[in-house]
């Protein structure tokens, strides 16, 4: 009987804690943590009237390039020596030096010996941040936490005054004078001498101008595509070659000047058909051209010539 107790207790204060969790689970868990955020965050007033703005700071952000070298007390508050000695009373409104930050507190100096802690939340010291911060991202705000000198305005400059005097009298021209001579016409020219005639060379010692032999006649000029295929067309159907001959031809075309043997000559290839050991096959013949004509034929492949 007396588990069974122990056991309906126990449903029943498991039931009362769900029912009673809802209601009281917030203060339960903000205790204790509550008052650290609280004192972390300040609500700050920045601006007036219309563009007043209410904007809540961390305290945890503000770096040492941010402290104020002095803050406004809002509550009057006491400093004193070392000891505690010498305690002197601040009213509110009194400015005193920022000598560092502790915790949620400032450590402060009134001047001399006289030195105490008071809350950052009974100073200035948030309105001063806040408008340092606005004052280095946007140029504008109220008191800021560096107390320089600002920097001098430069003199405004003047703009160039124009000048009054009289200008200096443009020199006029001197005057042209009469109209300068015509030159004297140059004498006409004479009849130009005749050239005199070009002497004949006179033939060597020794040789009778009768007997001379003629000069030789210039060589031929180079071939053009039409001309190498014709001069390739006429020495096939002359019979210079027994390896084919001109039906076999399937097709003409000059080639590129060579030099073979030692010798230089343009060239045409002749495309004809031809049984081989492997069955019929196109077989290209070069004709080697000197002179307007085909010296010989070779095969383009090998070099050899076709007799």
């Amino acid at each position: 009987m007396k588990y069974a107790t122990w056991a309906v207790a126990i449903i029943l204060c498991f039931f009362f804690g769900r029912i009673m969790y809802s209601p009281l689970s917030g203060a339960l868990l903000a205790k204790g943590t509550g008052s650290s955020a609280v004192k972390d965050l300040q609500e700050v007033k920045f601006g007036t009237g219309s563009r007043e703005l209410r904007i809540t700071i961390d305290l945890r952000t503000i770096d040492d390039r941010e402290m104020p070298k002095t803050v406004e007390l809002k509550k009057g508050t006491v400093v004193s020596a070392s000891g505690g000695s010498q305690e002197t009373p601040l009213e509110k409104g009194s400015s005193v030096t920022v000598s560092r930050m502790n915790g949620y507190n400032l450590e402060i100096s009134a001047g001399g010996p006289l030195t105490g802690l008071v809350p950052i939340a009974n100073t200035d010291f948030a309105e001063r941040v806040i408008a340092y911060r606005a004052r280095r991202h946007f140029g504008t705000g109220g008191p800021s936490a560096e107390n320089s000198a600002p920097s001098p305005t430069p003199p405004a400059t003047l703009p160039e005054i124009a000048r009054n005097d009289t200008p200096a009298p443009v020199p006029s021209p001197p005057p042209a004078s009469g109209p300068a001579p015509a030159p004297e016409p140059a004498p006409a020219p004479g009849p130009a001498p005749a050239p005199a005639p070009e002497p004949e060379p006179e033939p060597a010692a020794g040789t009778d101008p009768e007997k001379m032999e003629p000069e030789a006649a210039p060589a031929p000029a180079s071939l053009d595509a039409e001309q190498i295929v014709s001069a390739m067309k006429e020495s096939v159907k002359a019979g210079s070659i027994k390896e084919f001959k001109f039906e076999q031809v399937e097709g003409w075309k000059a080639g590129e000047e060579e030099t073979v043997d030692g010798e230089s000559y343009q060239t045409g290839l002749a495309a004809y058909k031809a049984q081989t050991i492997f069955g019929e096959k196109t077989v290209q013949a070069k004709a080697l051209i000197k002179g307007g004509k085909v010296i010989k034929w070779i095969y383009a492949k090998t070099g050899m010539e076709i007799r």
